[in-house]
Formats: C-alpha cells, sequence, structure tokens
C-alpha cells in the first residue's frame, strides 16, 4: 500500500499472486491499464506534467474531461512472455484515489474517494485491457500496444452518469528508445453515449487525441532536451485550458485544445535527484454548438485562448 498523506490519496493499495511472470493476479486498487502516459510513473515523466490529452481522458469527469481510466479498485490480471505483455482489469468504473466519498468523507480538489454506498451512477462494472510486443536490443528497444476500454452508464452530458449512457474508450501507444534518443507517442479516443446537447438535441460525441515527445540527451545521462505536442478534439464536447494544462484560467469552453511543451531535465543523481524547466503554450479555439434549439453563436463569444507559462521542479526520489 502506497499512501500520500499530504494529498489524502491512496497510490496503490493491493494483493498480488503471481504464478511467473507471464500470469499474476492483483486485486485491489491500481491504475487500470489504459493510456501509456498516465501509468508511467510521475517520478519517470521527461515533461513536468502528463499532456492535456491524457488529462481529458483520464482525470475526474467535470463536465467536460471524460474521467474514464487512471486509479480504480477491482481485480487487474496480466504478464509477460517472450516480449509480449497483456494486461486486463475489471474494476468499479468511477475514478477512485482519496480516503472517504463525496457524500460522507474527505473531498479532495473537488473529487470524492472510494464510496460506502451504490447508486446507479457506481454500482455497475468496468472493463480494460492493453496488449502489445516489447522489442528489446543491445542500444534500444521498441515498445508498441494497443488498448481499450468499457464503462456502462459512464457517458452522458456533462456529469450526468448513471443515466443509460456507455463510454467506450480505445488506443495505440509506441516507445522507440536508441542510445540517448526517446520518442513517445500515444493516440487516444472515445465513444460517449449522448454526450452533448446541441441544437436542443441530444447526440453522442468522439473525442479524440493524441500525443508526441521526442527527448535527447545533450550530455549522457546528464542534461537531456525534451519537446512535446499535444492535440485535442472534443467533438463538441468542450475543453477548458483549465483541465489540459495544471494552475492555467479556463479561458473559455472551445472545442478543441493544443498544447507544445519544450524543456529539458538535468539528472543530479540520476532519476533520484533532477531538475526539470520547461515552457509550456496551451491553446484552445473553436466555439462549441449551441445547447437550444434557437441557439445562435452571437457576436463577441470568443472562440481563441492561450495559456503560457515555465515551469520547473526538483524531484527527490528516496
Amino acid at each position: 500500500m502506497n499512501y500520500d498523506f499530504a494529498n489524502l490519496s491512496f497510490d496503490a493499495a493491493y494483493i498480488e499472486w503471481k504464478k511467473n511472470d507471464a500470469f499474476f493476479v492483483d486485486a485491489g486498487f491500481k491504475k487500470v491499464p489504459f493510456d501509456y502516459e498516465e501509468v508511467t510513473s510521475s517520478g519517470d515523466l521527461r515533461a513536468i506534467e502528463r499532456s492535456p490529452v491524457t488529462r481529458y481522458f483520464d482525470e475526474p469527469n467535470n463536465g467536460r474531461r471524460l474521467g474514464a481510466a487512471s486509479y480504480r479498485t477491482g481485480v487487474f490480471a496480466g504478464g509477460t512472455e517472450n516480449g509480449f505483455f497483456y494486461n486486463v482489469a475489471v474494476t468499479n468504473p468511477e475514478r477512485n484515489e482519496y480516503s472517504g466519498d463525496s457524500s460522507s468523507g474527505t473531498t479532495v480538489n473537488g473529487s470524492g474517494g472510494v464510496g460506502n454506498y451504490s447508486n446507479s451512477t457506481n454500482n455497475n462494472l468496468a472493463f480494460y485491457g492493453w496488449g502489445g510486443y516489447n522489442a528489446k536490443w543491445t542500444d534500444g528497444s521498441l515498445k508498441v500496444g494497443g488498448e481499450g476500454g468499457s464503462l456502462r452508464d459512464q457517458g452522458g452530458p456533462g456529469t450526468s452518469v448513471g443515466v443509460g449512457n456507455n463510454l467506450t474508450i480505445y488506443g495505440a501507444f509506441a516507445d522507440f528508445k536508441e542510445d540517448g534518443f526517446n520518442l513517445q507517442g500515444e493516440y487516444l479516443g472515445a465513444n460517449d453515449q449522448n454526450a452533448v446537447t446541441a441544437y436542443g438535441v441530444v447526440r453522442k460525441a468522439k473525442p479524440t487525441g493524441y500525443w508526441i515527445q521526442p527527448t535527447l540527451y545533450l550530455v549522457p545521462k546528464k542534461l537531456e532536451a525534451v519537446v512535446r505536442y499535444s492535440s485535442l478534439d472534443s467533438d463538441d464536447r468542450g475543453v477548458a485550458l483549465s483541465d489540459g494544462i495544471r494552475g492555467a484560467t479556463s479561458g473559455g469552453t472551445m472545442d478543441k485544445m493544443d498544447e507544445l511543451y519544450v524543456g529539458g531535465n538535468w539528472y543530479i543523481i540520476g532519476n533520484d535527484v533532477k531538475l526539470q524547466f520547461g515552457y509550456i503554450r496551451g491553446t484552445s479555439s473553436g466555439a462549441i454548438l449551441p445547447t437550444t434549439s434557437s441557439g445562435v453563436i452571437a457576436n463577441g463569444v470568443a472562440t481563441h485562448a492561450t495559456a503560457d507559462g515555465v515551469r520547473s521542479q526538483v524531484q527527490v526520489n528516496f
């Protein structure tokens, strides 16, 4: 069990049974096998924050974000064999990590934790899985994989979950390493039943997004350059700058969002002590469709917003 006393949140709490490398079973609380960047430990991220695409798909549903993956409670199984890997999970449908729940326990950052009751929003099962191949050679490796998930009753307009609208998610990822060069990328998509209200009619939305991140050691194992580009299309469900860039103002609800991160990492004592720094440029654009049948986008309504920021952090692992 790992618990973050500063954030009042769990990172993991589970029991594992392992037959061999090819098959293990975990029961408890951990991240589900979906979204390669989300499953990557925050201590191993090359950029300071996860991409806006990852945050939009995985962080708690606020009426725009999907809240479709990350921390769940359930049963997990997986393994590796001759380079092939797989992982599947059957879990509760809503993101958990905080002690208590939104009605009777601790609420952190507007999100409750593992509930102590069931109702139509949280008494169904969610299903996740990914698989792929990891090829390794003397100076590098290539990992490729596909992923998917099904969350019953977790789709719908705004935060209205538990009303018969299902959410499915899918994606593909790749991670290539050669000497001091690394290239990572991922594509994510979703099919959200009756996800938005447009012109007075509730309809489906299919948000999609991708991120790509090359890194290169300028000084071997000491100084690393990082660039990441992310692009998200919410398909009229809506996205704000604050959904994808931590600490940014909203900028209004738009249809699309792009982000460019340019930075570097100074590994003082490997990954145990390092300094990260970078510049972030985020842009949201495109008005979402009106929510009433007679609604017309009024003149003067902003359809473009930007956010610029400089970030740095020191990481100490112990």
